[in-house]
């Protein structure tokens, strides 16, 4: 008799047990304070991206005092620099298309809606005066300047530019 008392008793707390196991997705959770995010960067990795920032800012400078580059846009132009300097401006006037910097910031205007009209007005924040008051979109939403819609630069000149990083990475990396 103790033995069948035994397993009986055995047996509910098993189905109990099981019970609550199943029962718990039916009841509300417990609530947890909410665990802090970590940092995107680690300190170290912080003092490398300034000194990598002032590095680039560096070398943009001195591509522009030589007269190798000259940016659309109102900060550097990180491709611009990695292959040693690009006429971005020059490029944009005679309509021979832009880098993908220089494309992405294009596209990543905001739209403000004027409260005096309703009508939205694109506003273009990266570029100086003298290149957004020439910039609006055509019918399909595309980027103009000056009336002619911007295009990322040709394969061919793309992968000219990809040469040119090449190389300076080969010659930067013998000194």
């Amino acid at each position: 008799m103790r033995r069948a008392a035994a397993v009986v008793s055995g047996l509910i707390l098993f189905a109990a047990g099981f019970a609550c196991g199943h029962l718990d997705s039916a009841l509300p959770s417990l609530l947890n304070a909410q665990q802090d995010e970590p940092a995107l960067l680690t300190s170290d990795a912080l003092t490398v991206d300034a000194k990598t920032r002032k590095a680039v800012t560096d070398l943009n400078d001195m591509f522009i005092a030589a007269g190798r580059s000259t940016s659309a846009t109102s900060d550097v132009n990180y491709f611009s620099v990695s292959v040693g300097g690009i006429d971005v401006q020059r490029d944009l006037e005679e309509g021979r298309g832009v880098d993908p910097e220089t494309f992405a910031a294009l596209y990543a205007f905001e739209d403000q809606e004027l409260s005096a009209t309703g009508k939205k007005e694109r506003i273009f924040k990266r570029f100086g005066v003298d290149v957004s008051q020439n910039l609006d979109s055509d019918e399909h939403g595309r980027i103009r300047y000056k009336k002619k819609v911007v295009q990322l630069y040709s394969t061919e000149r793309l992968n000219q530019l990809f040469a040119r990083r090449d190389q300076l990475q080969i010659m930067s990396s013998n000194k």
